[in-house]
């Protein structure tokens, strides 16, 4: 199991950023930008459950491409929590090959930087039980998941100033 945070400056509010990003229609504009399916199956505001199907551009080692098929693509199951002591989406991501070997997960939470500002903080799990490709799979999934943060990151703080 692989566990690392993933954490960045983003030039707005925690309530700001819940209702522009989370809530907003942020996410199907950002997956489009990386030619990326995005598919959103519930996004219910009131309860705070939403489920995606998305179809990522990953460029994988031949070892996991053989293992694991050409094709990926992956279902977020997703939860918003409002609560005193701050708002937090945890989500649970699962795999369209081998969902009972593979588990993704984690949970993003903001503090507040500054009067105008917060940091998202996005902490994350990674496992794989496959005999041969586990390691690979939770090290290349882990420098994915922080380079595609790195890259919306910028386009985040972008997307709020529009």
């Amino acid at each position: 199991m692989k566990t690392f945070t993933v954490r960045h400056p983003i030039e707005c509010t925690p309530d700001v950023f819940w209702e522009r990003i989370h809530l907003g229609g942020f996410n199907q504009h950002m997956y489009d930008r990386l030619g990326y399916g995005y598919e959103c199956l519930v996004d219910d505001h009131e309860t705070g459950v939403r489920k995606t199907h998305i179809t990522p551009v990953v460029d994988a080692p031949k070892l996991l491409v053989k293992a694991l098929g050409e094709s990926v693509s992956f279902e977020e199951h997703g939860q918003l929590h409002r609560e005193p002591s701050g708002t937090r989406y945890e989500f649970n991501v699962v795999p369209g090959v081998f969902p009972k070997r593979i588990s993704i997960s984690g949970q993003m939470t903001t503090e507040p930087n500054g009067p105008d500002g917060c940091f998202r903080v996005v902490d994350f799990e990674i496992g794989c039980t496959i005999f041969g490709i586990g390691k690979l799979f939770e090290s290349f999934v882990s420098k994915e998941i922080t380079k595609n943060y790195e890259d919306s990151w910028g386009y985040t703080n972008a997307y709020l100033k529009t």
